[in-house]
């Protein structure tokens, strides 16, 4: 559909974008030609002809050669600070393929450390999937503390387990000792796993497995003939948080100094520019609100940022109350500006499935074979009583929930809300919610709430996890996008944090592929089309962070954010717009990566 050419009166355009397919994303999803630039908002919207009509002798005159070009992408769960303060793990274990290399990187990192220093690495493997392991390793085994030891025996050393899946943690002998790790300590068990379990593959299905005793969740490995510990332990990770083990390891670990922490979620950010993402929401899990200020402060944001704050669900229901007081900043529509806002609060209910953390109505397998439902944070009427103090303080409530159940919870505790207080108007957030019904995002709808959702859990988790772990055909409506827009509920996708690419996003959400295998996991209620699939990065994730008036499309009046790609994806064979480039980024009309 070619859009009616559109334009503000006023002075002439500080720029002029011209022979391109603009696709504007406007409710119509027009395509156009051309567009103007003025005081970094859309000036003019049309044919070449109507829009050079506006030129004025300091006009600058971009010719697109029939490129095209898209609305600034929105990552509506990009957890882009958590992706940035990754990098500073040292040294990176990225790409390693033997148990020596691993050696030879720590030894190295360890030249500019002071005895007793801590090295803790980034996870092994490549990110963000880290697929095929400990198979890639050469021998197929993951190291032990004998082999951590050779690298640094004066440092302790953690190789931490990765968020996006269950692989264990390596500590070497002197960081066993700090943590009061010993054979005791393992023998605590009630069935205690070998060596020989932890660190080959071939063992892995048929191992007896074991929880300490002391924390449930985590499983210490070691030597079946000394009982000494081998250095492999599993279930110390974000979503064992109750793991006393856990905690106690992440009060010995550094804290990185803040200029090390903004300088790399700047580089993140950066990232994000140079894949055409120009704004993003950190409204899970987010504790860097003080970095984002300071940086706002500085002026060295390089994109946009909508961030909302974690609610401390241990607290009790009176202290919540006082903490929610003192959340004025993001009370109603929130605190800040067009670069930087605050606005809100989240619950999180649950966790990851391929953690065994997503809290669901069967059982189903967890990383070590063991049948569980999962767990929720809070009960129904824990969360109604939480919500109803939300609306007492003006806050904007995100609740995220991964597990079937856990959105169940979510919304009866928001139905029983609504029944004494209309939510409608609020604009509230179910995030994840990978297995709602039809029902139920009726239900959302009618209470006027939005969705936020992640298509490439198909990719990155697949048929290992949602065939091989449930009974049921499960994986047949995971994120059912088909089903949340026949809903006609503002849905809007997020990155997670895994492949923050638009492009890939985008792909995935069309083709739902298994990143493992290359099986097609798409059914009729994971299909959509490639309109649906650029308004969910784009118009929905501007409404879901309440910018749509200024973001999300290109209209006259709206902020310039956009991007430039290298090909078609409107018309391009599906599997290439996965490799589709952003050539040049713009916000508010000043380019901001690349050139054409």
């Amino acid at each position: 559909m070619i859009v009616a050419p559109q334009s503000l009166p006023g002075p002439i355009p500080d720029a002029i974008y011209i022979k391109g397919k603009v696709v504007t994303v406007d409710d119509r999803f027009s395509v156009t030609e051309a567009f103007s630039i003025r005081d970094g908002r859309f000036a003019s919207v049309g044919t070449n002809e109507r829009v050079l009509a506006t030129a004025g002798t300091t006009t600058a005159v971009v010719d697109l050669a029939g490129r095209t070009v898209l609305p600034g992408f929105v990552d509506a769960h990009a957890h882009t600070v958590f992706r940035a303060l990754a990098t500073l793990a040292k040294p990176s274990l990225a790409g390693v393929r033997s148990v020596n290399e691993i050696i030879g990187r720590i030894a190295e990192t360890t030249k500019n450390l002071a005895s007793g220093e801590w090295v803790t690495t980034s996870p092994i493997g490549d990110p963000p999937d880290y697929f095929g392991l400990p198979e890639r390793l050469e021998g197929g085994r993951w190291p032990t503390r004998h082999d951590l030891d050779l690298a640094a025996p004066d440092h302790p050393v953690y190789v931490p387990t990765p968020v996006y899946w269950p692989h264990p943690a390596t500590f070497n002998t002197r960081a066993l000792a700090a943590l009061d790790v010993t054979a005791e300590t393992a023998e605590t068990a009630e069935t205690a796993e070998t060596a020989e379990t932890a660190e080959t593959a071939e063992t892995a299905e048929t191992a007896e497995t074991a929880e300490t005793a002391e924390d449930t969740g985590v499983r210490i490995m070691r030597d079946p003939d000394t009982g000494d510990p081998t250095g492999v332990i599993y279930g110390l990770n974000i979503y064992n948080r109750s793991s006393r083990l856990f905690a106690r390891l992440a009060t010995m670990l550094p804290v990185a100094p803040a200029d090390d922490r903004q300088a790399a979620i700047r580089q993140a950010m950066q990232d994000n520019l140079a894949v055409g993402v120009t704004t993003i929401y950190e409204g899970h899990a987010n504790f860097s609100t003080p970095d984002l200020l300071a940086m706002h402060a500085a002026s060295s944001l390089p994109h946009r940022v909508v961030c909302s704050e974690e609610v401390p669900l241990w607290l009790p229901l009176d202290e919540l109350d006082g903490w929610m007081a003192a959340q004025a900043a993001a009370s109603g529509h929130g605190s800040g500006d067009e670069f930087c806002k605050i606005v809100g609060v989240t619950v999180s209910l649950d966790g990851a499935v391929q953690f065994g953390a997503a809290h669901m109505t069967e059982p189903y397998l967890d990383p070590h074979g063991s049948l569980g439902n999962g767990r929720s944070a809070l009960t129904a009427d824990r969360l109604a009583d939480i919500a109803r103090l939300a609306v007492a303080h003006d806050l904007r409530l995100n609740v995220l929930a991964a597990g079937n159940q856990a959105g169940a919870i979510a919304v009866e505790a928001l139905e029983t809300v609504h029944a004494q207080t209309s939510l409608d108007g609020r604009d509230w957030i179910v995030q994840h919610f990978q297995h709602p019904t039809r029902s139920q995002i009726t239900k959302l709808k009618t209470m006027g709430l939005s969705a936020q959702t992640y298509a490439s859990v198909d990719y990155s988790k697949g048929a290992e996890v949602y065939v091989e772990r449930f009974d049921d055909e499960v994986w047949r409506h995971v994120v059912p996008l088909r089903w949340w827009l026949d809903g006609a509920i503002n849905v809007a996708q997020g990155s997670d944090g895994a492949h923050p690419d638009p492009m890939f996003q985008i792909w995935a959400s069309l083709q739902r592929i298994d990143g493992r295998t290359g099986r097609s996991l798409r059914t009729p209620a994971k299909t959509i089309t490639r309109e649906e699939a650029i308004r969910l990065q784009t118009i929905n994730g501007a409404r879901l962070l309440q910018c749509g008036d200024d973001l999300g499309s290109i209209q006259v009046g709206k902020l310039a954010d956009f991007v430039v790609l290298d090909r078609d994806i409107l018309e391009c064979p599906p599997d290439e717009i996965r490799a589709a480039t952003c050539l040049l980024t713009a916000l508010a009309g000043n380019v901001v990566h690349g050139q054409l």
